[in-house]
């Protein structure tokens, strides 16, 4: 897993790329508190995330949490097939509350 950070205005975006799991679980971990110890408003790009488990999602929904406590927004944005997949499953949809475009089915 690698995650690439850009800055813009108060907003940082993380994109994450590859595998949200428990084996990168740290890494990202530490990432998403750099950011969020910053006060800025958070958005993760998931375009390039290949796998999510349950540790990811947990990050995630840690992350959203502790953006919010501190009066900062949180979005997920790209949805990948791989968190779409997970989000349906676990009926997340409604938790995390950005807007999910399914992509096209191949005819």
């Amino acid at each position: 897993m690698e995650i690439e950070r850009t800055d813009n205005g108060d907003v940082t975006e993380l994109k994450v790329v590859g595998e949200l799991t428990i084996f990168g679980a740290a890494d990202a971990y530490g990432f998403l508190t750099r950011a969020l110890s910053e006060r800025r408003d958070l958005r993760i790009n998931l375009a390039r995330t290949t796998e999510v488990d349950s540790s990811g999602v947990q990050l995630l929904l840690a992350a959203k949490r502790a953006a919010e406590m501190h009066g900062h927004s949180f979005e997920l944005v790209a949805h990948s097939a791989a968190m779409l997949e997970v989000m349906e499953l676990l009926q997340l949809s409604h938790v995390f509350g950005d807007p999910v475009v399914m992509p096209a089915q191949a005819a």
